[in-house]
C-alpha cells in the first residue's frame, strides 16, 4: 500500500483505539463510583460518557452531602482535584482552614496571612490554621478533633485541604477517583460533619 496513504490510516487507527480505551476506562471508573457512592447512600449524577467530573448528592443524618471532582488549569498545567463538602446546618460567620505546612504556606506568611496557633506543638508543626475567628478556634480544637484530622491526613490524600466556608466543610485532595481515594472520603466525610457541627456551636454564640 502507498505509504501516503497507509500513515494516514495508521494514525486514524490509532487515534480510535486511544478513545476506545479511554470509553472503557471512564465507564468502569464510572461505575465504581457509582457502586460506591450507592453504599454511602449518595445518588450519582447522571451525564455523558466523556464527561470527566464525577458527582454524587444526598444526605447523611439530615446533613447534606455532595461528593465530586472538578480540573483546574488546562493543557499540561490541568490538574484534578477530588472534593466532599458536608453543609453547615446554621449560617455563621466561621471560616477556617487546614493546609499542610510548606513552601506555599511561607510564602503566605511572608506576604502577610496569619497562622493559628493551638498551642499542641507537633499539630501546629504539621498544619497552616487560618481563621476569622481564632480565639474560638484555638479553645474548639480539642485533642480529639486534632486527632481526627491526623487520621484523615495519614490515610495520603494528596495536596490535602480542609476548609469550613460559606456554609459548607470541605475536603479536597489532588487526584481522581480511585478506591484508595474513596476510602480516604469515607473518613473524611465523618470529620466534615464534626467541622459542620464546629461552625454551629460558633453560629449559635
Amino acid at each position: 500500500m502507498n505509504e501516503e496513504i497507509l500513515l494516514p490510516l495508521l494514525m486514524v487507527g490509532g487515534f480510535l483505539a486511544l478513545v476506545g480505551f479511554g470509553f472503557r476506562s471512564h465507564k468502569r471508573i464510572q461505575a465504581e463510583f457509582a457502586a460506591w457512592a450507592a453504599a454511602q447512600g449518595l445518588v450519582v449524577r447522571e451525564g455523558p460518557w466523556w464527561r470527566t467530573p464525577l458527582e454524587a448528592e444526598g444526605k447523611r443524618a439530615g446533613r447534606r452531602v455532595r461528593v465530586h471532582t472538578f480540573t483546574t488549569g488546562s493543557g499540561k498545567s490541568r490538574t484534578t482535584w477530588l472534593s466532599a463538602t458536608v453543609a453547615v446546618g446554621a449560617s455563621g460567620r466561621l471560616e477556617l482552614s487546614f493546609v499542610r505546612q510548606g513552601f506555599g504556606t511561607k510564602v503566605a506568611s511572608w506576604f502577610g496571612a496569619k497562622e493559628v496557633s493551638v498551642g499542641d506543638a507537633r499539630f501546629d508543626q504539621r498544619w497552616f490554621i487560618r481563621s476569622n475567628r481564632p480565639d474560638f478556634v484555638v479553645a474548639a480544637l480539642l485533642p480529639e478533633m486534632r486527632a481526627r484530622i491526623e487520621e484523615v491526613a495519614a490515610l495520603g490524600g494528596n495536596a490535602l485541604k480542609l476548609e469550613v466556608k460559606d456554609g459548607w466543610a470541605h475536603y479536597v485532595e489532588k487526584g481522581g477517583v480511585s478506591a484508595k481515594a474513596c476510602r480516604r472520603l469515607e473518613q473524611a466525610i465523618p470529620l466534615l460533619e464534626e467541622l459542620a457541627v464546629l461552625a454551629e456551636v460558633e453560629a449559635a454564640g
